[in-house]
């Protein structure tokens, strides 16, 4: 027999070596931290869920791996499964008429609106470990609104689990699930900053402050859902319990939980309807004077995109009860109205946005209207934009003041 023939029949009679053990589950996507606001996609990819008012609302968009258990991604190395990214929003905001008096409407100038850093970390299958780092939080001085300075301030620090499709676990400081405007990311919204319903009117551009109607981070835990169903109609849930005073407080003002809760249903990914609502009891004031506010919160938003068109329209509402029985029950109420197009071969942009906001029904001559419009530009697809707005308010009597304002930005992203 051929020495040669032999050899390689020995060879083909050996069994097959065994492959070293790793984990089966495909590796988890990684998300995006930051976006600008309603990037256009590529062909093969789906709108970023932000874009629709998604119900996991941090700096980041993506899809968690759907399969898999809880096994240590040990094949890939550590700083591979960390992801950072963030953005920056720098400009000049004027308000007219100018005026020599810094008072309010007359502080124009630079501002650094935002420096974001976000951190996304895999260090398992199917775990999430988030955090951002605001570093031009702004800090201002409680007795003059109009001098302050900034700081680095932490704004999401979460991690969460995905243990099927129909049921996420988070833990941390997050955005609760509620209403659409506010759970687009900070580096995601259209204008140069988000409406009065979602971020209030405060000075220099207003008499304030007026907070919002939406709540902002809060520390605290939820169960949520992606999207649940088929091509047609889409499904998602998100319930939580929050402390209810705000972000990076060190303790709950009270012994009181503040539970909030959002469902969202969809016609093909192209029309959702959101549906949200929360209780808060709001403990304030010097001790041991402290009173006490409950807060019934109800809203409903609609959203629809379409051949480069966004359109949302929303309506929020609060009721509220106080402690002290000589105080009567008040109530607050905001619509919005907006409508965005965005040319994907050009990349022009234009929007325009109503809002009107009563901040208590109970105080006469204190609502506002808001009326803005932007145009702007994402050149050749590279991660910057360009964007220039005009708002025009019309307050009632005691807080009217000459304060419509003109906006340039320039919003990039690393």
């Amino acid at each position: 027999m051929n020495p040669l023939f032999a050899i390689a029949a020995l060879a083909l009679a050996q069994p097959a070596a065994e492959p070293a053990t790793t984990s089966t589950a495909p590796a988890a996507e990684k998300p995006e931290v930051a976006t600008l606001a309603n990037p256009p996609a590529a062909p093969e990819e789906k709108k970023p869920s932000g874009e629709k008012g998604a119900l996991v609302a941090e700096d980041r968009s993506g899809k968690a791996n759907p399969v898999g258990g809880l096994k240590l991604e040990t094949e890939t190395p550590w700083w591979q499964r960390l992801k950072v990214g963030g953005f920056a929003r720098v400009g000049v905001f004027y308000a007219f008429p100018f005026r020599e008096e810094q008072l309010v409407g007359g502080n124009g100038g630079f501002r650094l609106a935002d420096f974001r850093l976000n951190f996304d970390f895999r260090p398992v299958n199917k775990l999430t470990v988030y955090a951002s780092v605001e570093f031009a939080a702004p800090l201002v001085d409680p007795n003059d609104p109009l001098v302050g300075r900034r700081i680095v301030d932490l704004r999401d620090a979460f991690i969460e689990y995905e243990i099927c499709t129909g049921f996420l676990v988070k833990a941390g400081q997050f955005r609760p699930p509620y209403y659409a405007e506010m759970l687009l990311s900070d580096g995601a919204i259209p204008f140069v900053s988000r409406s009065v319903l979602a971020g209030g009117i405060n000075p220099p551009e207003a008499y304030g402050p007026r907070t919002h109607l939406a709540p902002d981070r809060q520390l605290g835990v939820q169960a949520s859902s992606r999207r649940l169903g088929n091509q047609t109609i889409g499904f998602k849930y998100a319930v939580g319990v929050f402390n209810g005073n705000g972000q990076n407080q060190l303790f709950n003002d009270n012994n009181m939980i503040n539970p909030v809760g959002r469902v969202e249903v969809d016609f093909q990914e192209t029309i959702t309807l959101g549906v949200n609502a929360g209780f808060n009891v709001l403990t304030a004031g010097t001790r041991p004077n402290r009173l006490s506010t409950n807060h019934l919160d109800y809203g409903v938003d609609l959203e629809a995109h379409k051949w480069g068109f966004q359109v949302l329209g929303a309506f929020l509402g609060r009721s509220s009860t106080y402690s002290f029985q000589g105080l009567p029950p008040d109530s607050s109420m905001g619509a919005l109205g907006q409508l965005r197009y965005f040319h994907d071969g050009t990349g022009l942009e234009g929007a325009a946005r109503f809002a009107w906001y009563e901040p208590s029904r109970a105080q006469a001559d204190d609502s506002v209207i808001e009326l803005a419009a932007m145009v702007g530009w994402r050149p050749f697809r590279l991660p910057f934009r360009v964007l220039a707005q005009y708002t025009h308010r019309e307050e009632e009597r005691l807080v009217s003041y000459p304060n419509d304002s003109v906006d340039l930005m320039l919003h990039a992203i690393w």
